[in-house]
């Protein structure tokens, strides 16, 4: 499930696994327009990316600037993980579909979900 490439160049995938975690309370607004802005460097980065880099209305508005929703296919469990992320970071979710436990257990079955989180957010550490 976690197939995309992180380091080098900007895929629609990869930019739904950052709105994803940004959904999920994984990461903060802050921590997503710096990601923004480190992407813009990245081959084939959207101009989209520029506007993203400063973006501080509320985040479902960011399909408007986007254009489109981009799309990571992805199981409930692999999203629990994030929240999982999220707990471990001291972050409390809105709205979160699991209780804080299940999101943990969720984030240590599946450990790729935290390599791949540490990868894509190299300025952030949990």
């Amino acid at each position: 499930m976690m197939n995309f490439k992180v380091v080098g160049y900007y895929s629609d995938e990869l930019f739904a696994f950052v709105l994803t975690c940004l959904f999920c309370g994984a990461i903060e607004k802050q921590e997503f327009n710096a990601w923004c802005a480190q992407a813009v460097s990245l081959s084939e980065a959207p101009d989209f990316l520029f506007d993203l880099m400063n973006f501080n209305d509320e985040i479902f508005k960011i399909y408007k600037v986007i254009g489109y929703v981009p799309h990571w296919e992805h199981s409930d469990a692999y999203e629990y993980a994030l929240y999982g992320i999220a707990v471990r970071r001291g972050f409390e979710p809105y709205d979160m579909p699991v209780s804080p436990d299940e999101a943990l257990a969720n984030l240590d079955a599946l450990p790729e979900v935290k390599s791949i989180f540490v990868e894509v957010f190299d300025f952030i550490s949990i």
